[in-house]
């Protein structure tokens, strides 16, 4: 068996039945203008055409290298399969209906990691261009909050997962993603590295990503009554996880309590549309 090269960046991509748009991003990282690095694509059970659309890219580019799950298993379980096939020093995500535009972006944030001192400098983040349905763009730069862990433990956020730079060794240690949460996964993988180990994030003030959003929100709509119910879940769900740090921050755990009372007062107008 050959002896494969080293990588010093893997780029990590789940996908489910995206294959419409799912070109725009991969084709965003074939631009970049540092190339010692690998795509890993999880297609997550997709009943569209996205499957081949990987492995079109996959043919033209060895670096591309796609992963099929036979059935959905949920975005925690894609992206820690992701992981497990990641060789790099480093890892990037991106997510599937978003692209890099700058061509510079992974040279950047690999500097700054090549740069530090600090053995708990853990994720590297840069700001985004928001792109709504009419092609309105308006930049987002990242302004770190003057408290990240209450930021943080209050809600998502304040990191845009396509813009991350994360060290491989970092996410093993402390396990990847949590495959209990329905929802959020990125911010809470963010959340773990900052609030459970102490570990460094440092924001680029330059907007390197578009993240395209659909009548001001996400492609993936988080109005249905199944949505709301994970909304509350997953809230739940961290308030017990992390209650001996909110005992230290109350008002990020009362702004949780209030995120589940306005889901709770949403679903049954959600229930009278879905009828």
């Amino acid at each position: 068996m050959p002896i494969l090269p080293p990588v010093w960046v893997s780029i990590n991509l789940t996908t489910y039945n995206r294959a419409h748009i799912l070109s725009r991003a991969l084709n965003s990282v074939l631009k970049q203008t540092f190339k010692n690095w690998e795509l890993i694509i999880v297609d997550d059970g997709s009943t569209d055409e996205t499957p081949k659309v990987i492995r079109l890219f996959s043919r033209k580019d060895r670096r591309i290298i796609g992963i099929f799950h036979p059935q959905n298993l949920g975005n925690a379980s894609a992206r820690n399969t992701a992981l497990r096939f990641s060789r790099g020093t480093y890892v990037a995500f991106l997510d599937d209906d978003d692209e890099w535009k700058d061509k510079d972006k992974l040279k950047k944030q690999l500097a700054v990691f090549r740069r530090s001192a600090d053995p708990n400098l853990a994720i590297v983040c840069t700001g985004v261009n928001l792109i709504d349905a009419l092609g309105q763009i308006t930049p987002r730069k990242v302004i770190p909050p003057s408290d990240l862990t209450a930021h943080i433990l209050a809600g998502n956020g304040v990191i845009y997962s396509p813009t991350v730079m994360t060290r491989r060794d970092i996410m093993l240690y402390v396990g990847g993603f949590d495959t209990r949460l329905p929802r959020g996964v990125d911010s809470e993988f963010y959340r773990t590295c900052i609030v459970k180990y102490g570990f460094k994030v440092l924001f680029l003030p330059e907007c390197t990503t578009n993240i395209y959003l659909h009548l001001g929100l996400r492609l993936t709509p988080f109005s249905s009554v199944s949505a709301l119910q994970k909304n509350i879940w997953a809230n739940l769900y961290l308030l017990s996880k992390y209650r001996r740090y909110f005992f230290k921050y109350p008002l990020s755990a009362l702004t949780r309590l209030k995120t589940i009372s306005l889901c709770l007062l949403q679903i049954p107008r959600a229930a009278l549309k879905s009828n």
